[in-house]
């Protein structure tokens, strides 16, 4: 299958300038050890982030370990789902460059720069040439500092560009404005911290108020754990946020605008996708004892903007994968929205379809969107039985370099 836009890998330079880093905050402490104290606090990260849902801010962008800890492991997989997600603006949801002129860019709660860099790397990598000038905004002043430094650092990554950074407090996003609109806000693993114990209108207002910075022409990524509760969250506000007097349109991830379908219904799903990424060596070695998942990247995203949706057929043709495939004795399956907004679940009979379509079908992740024109041999509500792929056409199929 040839992808709809490639990503190139996660830069062996940015992995490196993190474990020079660590090594130099203990130099006086061996390899092995300095792998342990990493360990140690990649554990608790994941025990914050999954299980207490404590986030205090000084039990993270107050500490050189946590943000090392954070910059060596969890950073190529955030580098990862920001890719993805712009990738999905860029090369589906057309979202365009400025014709001249410099490109704004805001990353709220940016912590030491995953999503920044990865979003100024990939334009660069797709052969955007605008200047592009990018503000981070995060309540830690020391992973600000991280961040810039970075940037400077490896600038041949991301040439042409600027960072500038902020200290704010994102609980109160009402307090904050611009002296120009954005082209491009991102927000990743963030916002699930900011509503953590607030109401749905709390929620929803930060939404309005995130819309209110961006250009006309602008987009709005958000980016959420893959976890139910918090990816039912994201689009659950989303949705509820329509209501506001602030009027925006959601690109993704579905079509015609439409709120997420999964959120009404009862389905074994919940909106995420599931990519694979390719770990850095360190990370390799990193995670050997914790045995943790370091070649996927799963997470939850919504792409909103000031103008109306690409808009689809109706057919439920156009398919936006929704689950994994499933390879039984003798049917590949796999459950799909369309463009009206109903989950579908298509299953094929093996005999009747050719390897080549088979192994297509085997290769598709979750996320991907395609369409086709089904010979359907059975069908009812929610589940159709077909015997072939005609007029397959791919509309947005990412892939890792």
């Amino acid at each position: 299958m040839k992808p709809t836009i490639t990503l190139p890998a996660y830069p062996s330079e940015i992995a490196d300038w993190w474990w020079k880093e660590t090594c130099k905050q203990w130099p006086e402490h061996g390899e092995e050890r300095i792998l342990n104290l990493l360990r140690q606090e990649i554990v608790r990260q994941s025990d914050r982030f999954n299980k207490t849902r404590d986030f205090d801010p000084s039990a993270y962008g107050a500490r050189d370990l946590s943000i090392l800890a954070y910059g060596n492991f969890y950073t190529p997989r955030t580098f990862a789902a920001c890719g993805y997600t712009l990738a999905e603006a860029f090369g589906f949801r057309q979202w365009q460059a400025p014709s001249k002129g410099p490109i704004r860019i805001l990353d709220i709660g940016s912590g030491s720069g995953a999503s920044s860099l990865a979003c100024l790397f990939y334009l660069r990598e797709w052969g955007v040439q605008n200047p592009i000038s990018l503000e981070a905004w995060d309540y830690s002043g020391k992973s600000l500092a991280f961040l810039k430094r970075i940037h400077r650092e490896a600038i041949h990554l991301w040439p042409n560009t600027q960072v500038v950074t902020a200290r704010k407090d994102l609980r109160h996003l009402e307090n904050i404005s611009a002296k120009e609109p954005y082209d491009l806000i991102l927000s990743s693993y963030a916002l699930n911290e900011f509503w953590e114990g607030r109401e749905i209108d709390y929620r929803k207002d930060s939404i309005s108020n995130l819309i209110k910075l961006l250009k006309e022409s602008g987009y709005l990524l958000l980016i959420e754990p893959a976890e139910g509760e918090v990816c039912r969250s994201l689009h659950g506000v989303c949705s509820a946020a329509l209501t506001t007097h602030q009027p925006f349109f959601i690109q993704a991830p579905y079509f015609n605008g439409m709120t997420c379908p999964l959120l009404n219904s009862n389905s074994r799903y919940f909106s995420h996708e599931v990519r694979p990424c390719t770990p850095p060596p360190k990370v390799e070695q990193i995670n050997y004892p914790l045995n943790l998942e370091i070649r996927e990247v799963k997470f939850g995203m919504s792409i909103l903007s000031k103008k109306p949706s690409k808009s689809a057929s109706n057919h439920y043709t156009l398919l936006r994968i929704v689950s994994p495939i499933r390879k039984r004795k003798g049917t590949i399956s796999l459950w799909g929205i369309g463009a009206d907004g109903i989950e579908r679940e298509f299953e094929w009979q093996r005999r009747s379809v050719p390897k080549e379509d088979q192994n297509f079908l085997l290769s598709l992740q979750r996320g991907d969107i395609i369409s086709c024109e089904f010979r359907v041999e059975q069908s009812s509500s929610k589940r159709t039985r077909v015997s072939g792929l005609d007029e397959l056409r791919t509309w947005f199929v990412p892939r890792w370099r």
